[in-house]
């Protein structure tokens, strides 16, 4: 197959003549009325991709007309470098062999990612399964004609007299959804695709490279805007932005940043850093508590542990990467906030308090311990001040044996950011206690993960299952890949060997599971902002709607799996 669809990609990007190779194929596609269809999906760097058709009694045939018909249609100022190509191989009638669909009334159910739209006797207007997702064309279950007709303003040539004749007379038409076997080339080379996705079935460690990089060369370059503020909510298919923010989340953000720097050097990609930095100190602000000069960060009138514990981690592991300790001092009193604010049992007795009014909310996050843990912890990496551990020993020893006391592997929280705070905290104060109680969250997140036996489908294997909802969602398992990760180092490193294997291949599920929600070059034909799109991960299978935690929590992971890799060669 490598040779047809390599000769397919010089044809159209190209201009070369098809070999007569093809001929040859056996493309294993049902026929349509005795004809096979299929579908060519041309891209370039910036625009829509275009979208062609073509058919024939065979597949070599459809392949050529549709070759034909996008050099004779193709626009002049159009630079191609990728090609998707669609080849029809299941078709449903949605009403029935006789009925017609009512396009404004009858409702469809499909599946995302997977289903196309085919209208009229002879399928005369299609629209692939990445259209009807990255266009909306489906909308609360029925036909979004506006969206359609976005659709087809791509197609080569147009079919809009074919799909409005339809509405035009009688507002009834016959209706299919089709599967298709679909295949992704550019120069790179070429890979079979699922959902729209390339499956990765053999995990590599240059995958994940691969996949980091095209994060920072994409995403990570522009998704902060002049101001330093991120752009926090993104809906792709719709171009549209969201209004909401989160301060802990930007930091949380900046430092999934730092890490990319740390393992892939990048000018520009510093540039973004400090850009976000910039926009972050703007919310620190100074409190006075118990009589002594603190710092905060603060988002909407209030200040959460959470928020200045992960600017301390930001921060930290940006002053051991660069060397640049101009920020010790800032974290320094950011850190102190926590000292105040811990009480004699280690508790953190305050998680998120007005600014103003100094009020204490009733909030409780189970995170932010365990944030604040790390950041302490991370804190003494840089300034060596035995002060910042004794704050996260009784803050960890407060966790385990008082809120956590008598938790069981059905009970425990799975605990990503405890987890990275016991893998550093155990190397400096190696007390027995971190290392069972991590161990016992490893457990609790191993026993849910999704395997070959549980899985109702191949795509859901690595995934855990949800605490809401049907399916498992990028992020949550992200976030046990980066906790599962340091546990794996921490046994590892000391000598745990079993447990160090069993959390390796839990780790490898999952990023598996992930990858598959990774924006790529096929992933984003459809889409207007590709360079903010690229690299970036969805927040589903089947939810296309990006968010940056969701792009953060996921490049840790394939950061900390593609180190763990890399020890191991």
């Amino acid at each position: 197959m490598k040779e047809v669809l390599d000769d397919i990609f010089n044809s159209v990007i190209k201009g070369e003549t098809i070999s007569g190779q093809i001929d040859n194929y056996d493309f294993k596609a049902d026929t349509f009325n005795g004809k096979c269809i299929l579908f060519l999906s041309i891209s370039d760097d910036n625009s829509l991709a275009y979208v062609v058709r073509g058919e024939g009694k065979r597949c070599s045939d459809a392949l050529q007309s549709a070759v034909d018909e996008y050099n004779k249609q193709k626009p002049t100022d159009f630079r191609p470098v990728s090609v998707k190509l669609d080849i029809v191989n299941k078709v449903f009638s949605i009403k029935g062999k006789n009925s017609q669909f009512n396009m404004l009334s009858d409702k469809i159910t499909y599946d995302r990612g997977l289903d196309g739209l085919a209208f009229g006797d002879s399928f005369e207007t299609a629209f692939l399964p990445s259209e009807v997702a990255n266009f909306s064309i489906i909308k609360k279950g029925k036909i979004s004609v506006n969206s359609a007709f976005k659709a087809l303003k791509r197609h080569l040539p147009s079919t809009f007299s074919h799909f409005t004749k339809p509405l035009d007379e009688s507002n009834h038409v016959k209706t299919y959804r089709f599967r298709t076997k679909s295949y992704f080339i550019n120069k790179n080379g070429s890979y079979e695709l699922f959902r729209g996705h390339q499956i990765f079935s053999n995990l590599l460690k240059e995958d994940l490279w691969n996949s980091i990089e095209l994060t920072k060369n994409n995403y990570f370059k522009n998704v902060v805007q002049k101001s330093g503020k991120f752009i926090y909510s993104f809906l792709p298919h719709r171009n549209k932005r969201q209004k909401k923010y989160n301060i802990l989340r930007h930091a949380g953000t900046t430092y999934s940043m730092v890490e990319t720097y740390e393992l892939m050097p990048d000018k520009e990609l510093l540039t973004e850093i400090n850009r976000a930095f910039t926009y972050l100190f703007r919310h620190i602000k100074p409190l006075e508590v118990n009589e002594k000069n603190v710092q905060v960060v603060v988002e909407k009138g209030s200040q959460k542990v959470g928020g200045s514990a992960l600017t301390i981690v930001a921060l930290a592991k940006y002053t051991l990467v660069t060397g640049d300790q101009q920020y010790i001092p800032l974290m320094q009193n950011l850190a102190s906030w926590f000292e105040e604010i811990q009480g004699e049992n280690g508790e953190f007795t305050v998680h998120k308090q007005n600014y103003t009014t100094g009020k204490i909310s009733d909030f409780v996050s189970h995170y932010y311990p365990g944030e604040a843990i790390l950041a302490l912890v991370r804190l003494y990496q840089v300034d060596k001040n035995e002060k910042w551990l004794d704050i996260a020993e009784k803050a960890a020893q407060f966790l385990i044996n008082i809120r956590d006391k008598g938790a069981t592997i059905d009970t425990i929280a799975h605990d990503h950011w405890l987890l990275y705070g016991l893998n550093d905290l155990y190397r400096e104060r190696q007390n027995d206690m971190y290392l069972n109680h991590s161990f016992l969250i490893a457990e609790a997140i191993m026993k849910t993960q999704i395997g070959e036996k549980e899985a109702s489908r191949d795509e859901l294997i690595g995934g855990y299952v949800p605490k809401s909802g049907n399916e498992p969602s990028s992020t949550p398992v992200a976030c046990r890949s980066e906790g599962l990760s340091a546990t794996h180092n921490l046994a590892k490193d000391f000598g745990h060997e079993k447990m160090a294997q069993r959390t390796h291949f839990a780790i490898q599920q999952g990023i598996k599971f992930q990858l598959q929600m990774q924006l790529r070059p096929e992933s984003v034909m459809h889409f207007k902002r590709k360079k903010l799109c690229l690299g970036a991960v969805q927040a589903g299978l089947k939810s296309l709607s990006l968010r940056n935690d969701f792009t953060q929590h996921n490049i840790s992971s394939f950061i900390a799996y593609y180190r763990i890799l890399d020890q191991e060669n």
